[in-house]
């Protein structure tokens, strides 16, 4: 009644699989890395967004050193740390959190982050209470 399926068959199916369930997850958006100098310290700074959890990690010197999630319809995040005995802390914005979703709240809050210029999903890196750097995603 029903046709067999060969080994190869089943092969070919087991890779279509995975390829589709590859497709369907989506990448972390990283920051371009940032390289400042600080009373004769050397700080690079990094990120990676993850867009499905809202989960924010930026790293100083290719550590990971600060890390958060956005709170539901709050596209603002505040992070801090100690890192070698100086104050590291990032305050960040990211429009998407509040434009990416769908219907009328994503129209009007596209809306007035554009009128507002806040749309980019930005973070201003601080070390020692001074912004040095900012990262976008």
């Amino acid at each position: 009644m029903y046709p067999t399926l060969t080994r190869p068959t089943l092969a070919v199916l087991a890779v279509v699989c995975a390829s589709l369930l590859g497709a369907c997850t989506t990448a972390p958006r990283i920051a371009q890395k940032k390289s400042v100098e600080v009373a004769g310290k050397k700080f690079e700074f990094g990120g990676e967004y993850d867009t499905r959890q809202r989960a924010l990690t930026l790293s100083v010197n290719a550590d990971s050193a600060m890390s958060g999630k956005f709170p539901p319809y709050t596209p603002t995040l505040h992070l801090s740390t100690q890192y070698q005995g100086v104050e590291v802390s990032a305050s960040c914005y990211f429009g998407s959190v509040l434009g990416g979703k769908a219907g009328v709240l994503g129209i009007v809050a596209g809306s007035v982050q554009g009128g507002l210029g806040k749309s980019a999903d930005k973070c201003d890196v601080l070390v020692g209470g001074k912004v040095v750097e900012a990262l976008y995603f």
